[in-house]
């Protein structure tokens, strides 16, 4: 029996909507959710038996732990493999510079600066691996984790209105935005694979352009521009999922042995 955790803050919890569509699909796997909002989860912590709880201070993460989880806490050791999803990796401060420097752009606007790839890369990376860290040291990554970003926000934070965000518009705006998202990601694949680890990227099909994805998949369209729907979790969680030979044998014949037909 193969033991499978979707563990995560509350972007997590989407994918969870969609688990009684994916696992019949899967036989032999057992699959368990456990997560909480963004600022707790950021606060739970790994001991040093594998057991991850919220932390013991804060009475709204033990609230929340009960209410989100069958259990206030859960044994990372306990699983075979384990889908991490919900880290932002500094983009936020990423895509501030992003703005104000135009590393790609900047000769399209009078007084910008220009910096050179080698340096938007050397910063993108420092923000990264500072996120992954810190992740590290509240929740022991191994081999066993597939690890996916939070999702880009919707495209409505580039139109008037309450859910508009200056910030992602004004990136998603440049010219080049695309070639910063592909540094971007680029950047992320690296330092995840410098740490032996296993990330995947949002899934292209959910995207409306760079740094941004479709409304479609917004659970609250005219509320949130930030959380997504089961239909979206649905699709992260297949893309998550592929990369396990034990869900997908027939897309991992050199490890299981089988042919595509």
């Amino acid at each position: 029996m193969t033991r499978l955790l979707v563990l995560g803050n509350s972007h997590a919890a989407t994918l969870r909507r969609a688990l009684p569509v994916a696992a019949p699909e899967w036989p032999g796997v057992t699959t368990d959710f456990w997560g909480l909002p963004g600022a707790a989860f950021a606060k739970a912590r790994q001991d040093e038996s594998g057991i991850l709880r919220p932390d013991p201070e804060d009475a709204v993460s033990q609230r929340k732990a009960g209410q989100w989880n069958r259990q206030d806490h859960v044994d990372l050791t306990a699983y075979d493999h384990i889908l991490l999803v919900g880290l932002r990796y500094g983009l936020r401060p990423a895509q501030g510079f992003m703005r104000a420097l135009h590393p790609l752009d900047w000769g399209n606007r009078s007084g910008a600066l220009g910096v050179s790839e080698g340096f938007l890369r050397a910063a993108l990376r420092a923000e990264i691996m500072a996120v992954l860290h810190a992740q590290n040291a509240r929740t022991a990554l191994d081999g066993r984790f597939i690890l996916m970003p939070a999702p880009y926000p919707a495209a409505s934070v580039t139109e008037p209105g309450p859910l508009h965000e200056p910030v992602p518009a004004a990136v998603a705006r440049l010219a080049r935005a695309a070639d910063l998202q592909a540094i971007y990601d680029e950047e992320l694949m690296e330092a995840h694979k410098a740490l032996g680890l296993m990330l995947v990227l949002q899934p292209p099909e959910t995207q409306d352009r760079a740094f941004l994805t479709k409304t479609q998949f917004l659970e609250e369209p005219g509320r949130d521009a930030r959380h997504m729907n089961a239909s979206y979790g649905l699709i992260a969680l297949q893309a998550m999922a592929r990369h396990i030979p034990d869900l997908y044998p027939d897309l991992h014949p050199a490890l299981t042995g089988k042919r595509i037909a």
